[in-house]
């Protein structure tokens, strides 16, 4: 065996195992099918273009949808819905703290940083659209006015905490909706878009009390997916679980100190609660 086809074969091993077994061989002999070069064979590393691929088709793999591919494991095609499922509620709490950030914009200055606070409800209209990396490249932009407040080192830790699952989240929605994953129901999911924006209003108002609403919203979902039975949603509801306990414990320092201790109880006991049984299917896919 030469370095470039070690190499090759150490490349492919970010794909999962299930996937190797059936493609690994193939994969290496049409990587070195023009390489034959004596000295190329030992000095010679895979290609960035060989690179990215494969690590598209990692992410593709180990994120598996529905019957975009074939004799796929259980475990890879439930993993792709749950990370799915979480970057929609990242962009739903993102659509809450636009709906926040209108208004703060209605009753005080605005300021450029402002604005692209409101980028989430474009990105979940283009989700639900089907313009998927549009939709990322939207999300992405809620990054500029946390690395504002970053020069500002007196919230840094506020807003770190608040910031943590909505980057989570945005994380799980650029590799859960590959190109192969299917489109969220745009019909099923509006209406839950609508309601974060409302609720986001309000919050604009009395923000701490809108925060606790949204964790209050996120616990009765999570009964209903144990009541349901949906294994999906009730995972992905226990990972926003855990994310959402630094905005609490934010709280917990302010006047809703008692109400926010509340919170993170009902918090550590959703991301605790078991799981009823498995689902056919899931509402964000």
């Amino acid at each position: 065996m030469s370095n470039l086809e070690r190499r090759y074969r150490r490349l492919l091993g970010v794909l999962p195992r299930w996937y190797r077994r059936d493609r690994e061989e193939e994969m290496v002999g049409i990587f070195l099918a023009e390489r034959t070069d004596e000295l190329d064979l030992e000095h010679s590393w895979p290609g960035w273009a060989e690179t990215w691929s494969t690590l598209g088709l990692a992410v593709r793999t180990h994120l598996a949808a529905g019957a975009a591919l074939t004799r796929v494991p259980d475990g890879a095609r439930w993993r792709g819905e749950v990370v799915r499922a979480l970057g929609v509620l990242g962009l739903l709490l993102g659509v809450f703290y636009a709906g926040a950030a209108i208004t703060g914009l209605v009753l005080g200055e605005v300021t450029w940083v402002q604005l692209f606070e409101l980028a989430p409800i474009a990105a979940f209209v283009l989700l639900l659209a089907g313009e998927r990396t549009p939709a990322k490249v939207a999300a992405g932009l809620v990054v500029v006015p946390v690395a504002v407040a970053l020069v500002d080192q007196a919230h840094v830790l506020v807003w770190a905490a608040f910031q943590v699952p909505w980057l989570v989240t945005f994380a799980c929605l650029c590799l859960g909706f590959h190109r192969e994953a299917p489109t969220p129901p745009a019909r099923r999911l509006a209406w839950w878009g609508g309601g974060a924006v409302v609720l986001g209003l309000a919050a604009g108002l009395a923000t701490g009390a809108g925060l606790l609403a949204v964790v209050l919203l996120a616990v009765v979902v999570r009964v209903v997916a144990f009541v349901r039975g949906d294994v999906v949603l009730g995972r992905a509801l226990a990972v926003f679980a855990v994310l959402m306990l630094g905005p609490v414990a934010v709280l917990a320092q302010g006047e809703v100190a008692g109400f926010a201790v509340g919170a993170a109880v009902v918090l550590v006991l959703s991301a605790v609660a078991p799981m009823r049984r498995r689902a056919v299917g899931l509402g964000v896919s």
